[in-house]
């Protein structure tokens, strides 16, 4: 029998202009409550010259966060800024929290979760409001956005089978309830980038896995059919229009060099009303990963592929990130971090 855990669910609820927001953090039972009107503070918001800002180490793009230390400076107002504008020889740095001027609520209540809860007060604001959008886009792109360290075929990479998963056990099962939630019932489901295992729950109808590996694929329980393609070689899709009722990537988005085409590819093969669902992690194999993903913080990730999604006209755009959970202690890394991989999820459904 499985030991629950009495925890408490706290959600922090907002909107941009790119959609809907949630951010979950999982905490003790005991933990006291969180007013719902807490204060993030002031606005802050300074002209800065452009020689000010470090930029051999990164790119300055409109809507970024930065860290403060980029800048040529010692008394910086936070310990980031977002890029509001650049003016000629200036940039205007916004050092106020992320959700400063914005609508948002908090809500809690009581749930047992099957992992003992870890979170505290303090991660419920820390990341919150990073993935909102301004009315002016984000500016993620640039000319080697989509490059990667390794640029062998990824045929060859993924060619002995690894058999893993690439979060630890906890967020895979978080992964799961999140599809539960998510997914219509009795779906035809399209797995992108499959492998050995696809986290999808038993109210699915039937999977269909493409991946790049046969030997993962066959060894995958869920899939009724499975399909070996290169995305990367080739994004169109081998299936027809309207073919899917879902389509999901699992915390595999970071390997694309062609992201857009795939997500308009998705938007291709769902029926009406269907939904296309990103999760991502912070795990991954770094020669494979594009230099964007490398550049962005774990927030900014999920925002990226809710604009690229937003972008291929999909509507009713949601962010999900969830975090607060204690790490297994079979994983490798639980002798240096306690707390299991964070859940990042964002969605949208076929017009």
């Amino acid at each position: 029998m499985k030991l629950l855990h009495s925890a408490l669910r706290f959600r922090v609820n907002y909107f941009s202009d790119l959609g809907r927001h949630q951010v979950v953090v999982w905490m003790p039972a005991d933990t006291p409550p969180v007013d719902a009107q807490v204060d993030v503070g002031p606005k802050i918001e300074f002209d800065v010259p452009l020689q000010a800002f470090r930029s051999e180490i990164a790119p300055l793009r409109v809507g970024r966060f930065y860290p403060s230390q980029l800048l040529h400076a010692d008394d910086a107002p936070g310990p980031m800024f977002r890029v509001m504008k650049i003016n000629g020889d200036h940039f205007s740095a916004n050092f106020s929290h992320p959700l400063q001027g914005r609508i948002f609520s908090i809500d809690s209540g009581k749930s047992d979760v099957g992992t003992e809860p870890v979170g505290h007060v303090g991660q419920l604001l820390e990341w919150s409001g990073m993935e909102t959008q301004m009315l002016t886009p984000t500016e993620f792109g640039g000319p080697d956005a989509y490059t990667r360290e390794d640029e062998t075929p990824d045929s060859d990479f993924y060619a002995q089978p690894r058999k893993l998963i690439h979060v630890d056990a906890v967020c895979a099962r978080r992964i799961q309830a999140m599809y539960r939630t998510v997914l219509p019932e009795n779906a035809r489901v399209l797995d992108l980038m499959a492998g050995w295992r696809s986290h999808l729950p038993d109210t699915v109808q039937s999977a269909v896995g493409l991946g790049l590996n046969a030997e993962e694929l066959a060894d995958n329980p869920q899939l009724a059919e499975r399909v070996v393609h290169d995305l990367n070689t080739d994004p169109k899709l081998p299936f027809a229009d309207a073919s899917f009722d879902a389509v999901v990537c699992t915390v595999s988005f970071e390997y694309l060099t062609q992201p857009e085409k795939i997500v308009a590819e998705a938007k291709r093969v769902l029926k009406p009303g269907g939904m296309f669902v990103v999760t991502l992690s912070n795990r991954n194999f770094p020669p494979k990963v594009i230099k964007l993903w490398t550049q962005l913080h774990p927030m900014e990730r999920m925002a990226w592929v809710g604009m690229l999604i937003k972008n291929a006209g999909f509507k009713k755009v949601e962010t999900y990130l969830e975090r607060g959970l204690k790490r297994p202690r079979d994983d490798r890394y639980a002798d240096r971090l306690n707390e299991s991989d964070p859940l990042f999820a964002t969605w949208g459904v076929a017009p």
